[in-house]
């Protein structure tokens, strides 16, 4: 039960730095660019892909035999590539939803982090693996986009100090709700 406790605890000071993070500091639009001539580019894509969502890819690979990857290739090499997630006219810019399941989902990622971190002994110990879970969360992601979808570096690096930072700030919390808890629990009634 503590480490479910610590664990909530944990998520609920994840979601807090990641508020922070993304409202209050230049790390959520590090990176990000205007598209010139946005208007015109946001018509073409509306007359494009109209009311489907989705996360579209180009030059898409149709296939996945030799001839069609040495199109994509040559696709690659005449014109731009690029990854573009793509809303419906008319979505709302931030739901309560979302934040709500944004809120869930960290809750549940410190959850997990709160069993793995009570697993070592000793606050530095503790610590040092609230960080180790940090940067593989930033890593695991971050660099790949980077590597493979070509993210700029700075937004990469921005994000994956964001992410690292929320396991280091719900470690700390998690680490002192079960130092509290081990306390409270040993004292006499």
């Amino acid at each position: 039960m503590r480490i479910l406790i610590a664990g909530l605890i944990g998520g609920v000071v994840m979601f807090l730095w990641a508020t922070i993070a993304h409202v209050a500091t230049p790390l959520a639009t590090a990176g990000l660019k205007r598209i010139p001539q946005e208007a015109s580019t946001v018509a073409t894509l509306r007359a494009a892909l109209g009311d489907t969502p989705g996360l579209y890819f180009f030059p898409y690979l149709e296939g996945g035999d030799s001839k069609a990857m040495a199109d994509q290739k040559a696709k690659m090499q005449l014109g731009p590539t690029g990854i573009l997630a793509y809303q419906a006219p008319g979505s709302p810019a931030m739901m309560p939803r979302q934040l709500a399941v944004e809120l869930v989902l960290e809750i549940g990622e410190s959850i997990l982090a709160a069993l793995v971190i009570s697993a070592a002994a000793g606050v530095s110990r503790r610590i040092g693996v609230a960080v180790a879970i940090g940067v593989i969360a930033a890593v695991s992601t971050n660099l790949s986009y980077w590597n493979w979808y070509g993210f700029s570096w700075d937004y990469t690096l921005a994000n994956a100090f964001t992410e690292m930072m929320k396991y280091v700030f719900a470690g700390v919390a998690i680490i002192a709700t079960l130092a509290w808890r081990g306390r409270r629990s040993r004292t006499p009634a």
